[in-house]
Formats: C-alpha cells, sequence, structure tokens
C-alpha cells in the first residue's frame, strides 16, 4: 500500500514520456515479473517538479523525442527480491541493500532511457540493467578512447544526462539509466519507504 497517494504522480500523464517499467515484466536482470499487477511508474511529487524541468530540457534540445521509463517508485520487497540475486556477487554494488533502501523505495529515483521523434530508442552502448562496466558513466571516455563506446552512443548518454541533471536530477555514477531526485542520505531522511 501506498502511504499518502497524493504525494506521487503518475508519469503516464505527461505526453513525452514513454512507460516501459521492466520490473513488470521478464525482462529484466532478474528474468521475471517482479511487481505482479502493478503497472504503474509513480514518482514522488518533489520529485516531479525536477522531472517536468527535465522534460522542458530535452524538448528544447531534442524537439519530439521522450523519456522512456524503465523504473519509478519500487516497494522494498522488490527490492528485497532483486537484492537476494545479486548478494555477495560481483553484481552486488549495482543493487541497494533493502535495509537500507534503494531511493527507488521512496519515489525519488528514475531509471529512464532515450526514444527519438520516431518512437526508437536510442542506443546507449549498453542495454538497461546490463551490470557490466561498460553502462558506467565513470568510465565513458575510457571506452570511447577504446573504440567501445562510440561517439552516437555517448552522445545520446550526454542528452539524457544534461536533460536530466538540468532539471536537477543525481547521476549514478555506475549506470546511465539511473537518476535520483536528491543525495541519498536527504531522501531517506525526510521521506517515507514504500514496504
Amino acid at each position: 500500500m501506498i502511504p499518502n497517494p497524493s504525494d506521487y504522480i503518475d508519469l503516464a500523464a505527461f505526453s513525452n514520456i514513454k512507460i516501459d517499467l521492466r520490473y513488470a515484466s521478464p525482462d529484466n536482470f532478474v528474468g521475471e515479473n517482479l511487481y505482479g499487477d502493478f503497472k504503474k511508474a509513480l514518482l514522488h511529487k518533489d520529485a516531479g517538479m525536477r522531472l517536468e524541468k527535465s522534460l522542458g530540457i530535452l524538448e528544447r534540445e531534442k524537439s519530439g523525442w521522450s523519456l522512456v521509463i524503465f523504473d519509478a517508485l519500487r516497494s522494498r520487497s522488490v527490492q528485497r527480491k532483486m537484492w537476494a540475486k545479486v548478494k555477495n556477487t560481483p553484481l552486488e554494488k549495482y543493487i541497494c541493500d533493502p535495509e537500507i533502501g534503494s531511493p527507488h523505495n521512496f519515489g525519488m529515483a528514475l531509471d529512464v532511457g532515450l526514444r527519438d521523434e520516431n518512437g526508437i530508442s536510442r542506443d546507449m552502448g549498453s542495454g538497461f540493467d546490463e551490470f557490466i562496466d561498460l553502462s558506467e558513466p565513470r568510465l565513458e571516455e575510457r571506452f570511447l578512447k577504446e573504440g567501445r563506446l562510440s561517439v552516437e552512443q555517448l552522445e545520446n548518454r550526454l542528452v539524457l544526462r544534461r536533460c536530466m541533471t538540468g532539471g536537477g536530477f543525481l547521476q549514478l555514477p555506475h549506470e546511465w539509466w539511473h537518476y535520483n531526485a536528491l543525495p541519498e542520505e536527504d531522501i531517506r531522511r525526510r521521506y517515507p519507504i514504500l514496504e
């Protein structure tokens, strides 16, 4: 059950957002639908103000492009299932320990990609939830020099980064798709977690 439903916005209401909730299907790193019948992409309204600004920046930079939402508000019960898959493996750094709580569990994070004016997903050089070094923004310059990331793939990431950080979001350093609305410690201190 969502605490204070009026504190959250449904991202389907935005015309330049496409919803593709990966954890509501088997098309994710776990390989199963973790959300059951839950099919909404919800975001805390405080993060929603930042998202509106980000969408405006995207429209100015790439008219007709849209954000695709892979994940938004996620319950801690789902976080526990994800954590069970990666705990004590090299992939552990990609999934937040549910005892701490992911910013997603507070409705203050988004996993996003880009679609162009024709509705085609832009190539980011690696896929959503592809937990490999190539997905890490902090290593992009190295991969560009090595030819593992093309100029176009990097530019797609940079378009996404400019619109999201321009709206006030913070980029996670090891996932090109993940953005927090505030620093994690602020989120955990100020907002309720969704169990």
